[in-house]
């Protein structure tokens, strides 16, 4: 297992509640992370050559990698998107990266993947409600159509369960394009009279999805690659906490599943 912190875990709109990049990435090296996702907010194709130097070594030098870039708002289509593309493999490149976050349509999906290869990236897709991927089987159709290995999925069964999907049965099925599981962790609680909604909590709390048997379906499948802890919404005195706790449930979980 390769577990990664996400900036998205510190993402704030005020920039008061936002780590800098220094004490973001000594958090993870410290609690014991192995790499670190980072945000737009964090480094983009805007960021200067210079400062992507310094950053990847501010990385390094804390015994991290980067795990994972994600490129947000992606244009719909034509040479804006190419030339968005083309930014984000440079910048994937100069920050040591091979794993791109990525979303469009499935035909553009599988060009991108063929260039990417060429540039020793691989990109993904996460499960997301709203898009095409929120259920099982709009995921089977997508990767159907893409269907090239170097686009594959970013496993999150928070979005699956939110839509009520069965997100374990399905993973022997996805577990072979699978890149990354992310963890995101939320319970349902009553709000008001006959109302509900989805609250942010630790993965080994009751309510929520049932992460060791993930973790065994994945296992039993041989999975023993990359898990990012994204964890966002969480209020601002609670995020470094949120970090270190989840660092030791799923160490712990994830030990459980692989003895059995």
């Amino acid at each position: 297992m390769l577990l990664s912190l996400s900036g998205f875990l510190f993402q704030a709109e005020n920039p008061e509640e936002q780590l800098d990049f220094v004490t973001f990435c000594s958090l993870a090296s410290s609690i014991g992370y192995d790499g670190v996702e980072l945000r737009r907010t964090q480094v983009s194709p805007k960021t200067s050559k210079n400062d992507r130097k310094r950053m990847l070594n501010i990385v390094k030098g804390m015994g991290l990698e980067v795990t994972c870039l994600t490129a947000r708002n992606l244009p719909l289509e034509g040479k804006e998107r190419d030339v968005f593309f083309d930014n984000y493999l440079d910048l994937c490149n100069d920050m040591d990266c091979g794993l791109m976050k990525i979303g469009s349509d499935p035909e553009w999906c599988k060009e991108a993947a063929i260039k990417a290869e060429s540039c020793g990236v691989t990109l993904a897709r996460n499960n997301h409600v709203g898009s095409q991927l929120e259920t099982v089987s709009g995921t089977r159709n997508f990767f159907n159509t893409v269907n090239h290995p170097n686009f594959g999925l970013l496993y999150d069964c928070m979005h699956l369960a939110t839509s009520g999907e069965d997100y374990l049965n399905c993973i022997p099925e996805f577990f072979k394009f699978t890149k990354n599981i992310l963890i995101q962790s939320r319970r349902r609680v009553c709000v008001a009279e006959n109302g509900k909604e989805w609250v942010p909590a630790l993965p080994n709390e009751d309510g929520v999805q049932d992460w060791l048997n993930v973790f065994k379906q994945f296992r039993q499948q041989g999975y023993d690659g990359l898990i990012t802890v994204i964890e966002n919404s969480w209020p601002a005195d609670r995020r470094e906490e949120v970090a270190r706790k989840c660092y030791l449930i799923l160490h712990k979980m994830w030990r459980v599943a692989d003895s059995e």
